[in-house]
Order: C-alpha cells, then sequence, then structure tokens
C-alpha cells in the first residue's frame, strides 16, 4: 500500500517543485503548457506549490504511524491547502491578459 507514494506521488511532487522553480526563473514550461499561460511566473510558483502540497501529504502519511495520523490530521490539511493554492495560482496565470496587448482587434 506504501509503495504507490514512492512511485508516483513524491517524485510527481519533486518534479512538480523543480519545473516549477525552472518557470519561475527562466519563464520555461513544458509544452503543453505553454499556449495558456499568461503568466509564468505566477504559473511557476503555482507549479512549485503544488509540488510542496504533494511532498508533504506524502511525507505526513510515511513519517507518522498509524496510532498518530489520527491525532493530527492538520499536517495532511495543510498539504491539501497548501496544494489547493498552488492550483489557484495555476489557474491564475492563464487569466491575466498579456501586457501591451489590447481586449480587443483594431478594426
Amino acid at each position: 500500500m506504501l509503495t504507490w507514494i514512492f512511485v508516483v506521488v513524491m517524485p510527481l511532487g519533486v518534479a512538480a517543485i523543480t519545473l516549477g522553480v525552472i518557470a519561475f526563473r527562466t519563464g520555461w514550461m513544458l509544452p503543453p503548457s505553454r499556449r495558456g499561460v499568461r503568466q509564468p511566473r505566477l504559473y511557476g510558483v503555482g507549479v512549485a506549490l503544488a509540488g510542496v502540497g504533494l511532498v508533504t501529504m506524502g511525507l505526513t502519511y510515511l513519517v507518522l504511524s498509524a496510532d498518530t495520523r489520527a491525532s493530527r490530521p492538520w499536517l495532511a490539511l495543510i498539504g491539501n491547502g497548501v496544494e489547493l493554492v498552488g492550483i489557484a495560482l495555476i489557474g491564475a496565470s492563464h487569466l491575466r491578459p498579456r501586457r501591451g496587448r489590447s481586449a480587443h482587434p483594431v478594426a
């Protein structure tokens, strides 16, 4: 049961943190993400936060034993909250219009 955390969740979280830092620092993103993103730095912060949330939830599940997991659900909630904030920032990076472009084409 714990092996899927090592195989799926933790590497995805680390990859998301890495890609988020790269997007924040350089503006480079994976090709499927480039078209819709209007603000790459905000996108990078969002992806990095989503990755931190995944790693936090994975570590919470792995580090805590079965006895203390029930008494400390706030650790998992913090991971969920950080991940949701990251997803909201990713969505916000798609909504902001580009600088220097008008909303209406010239007729």
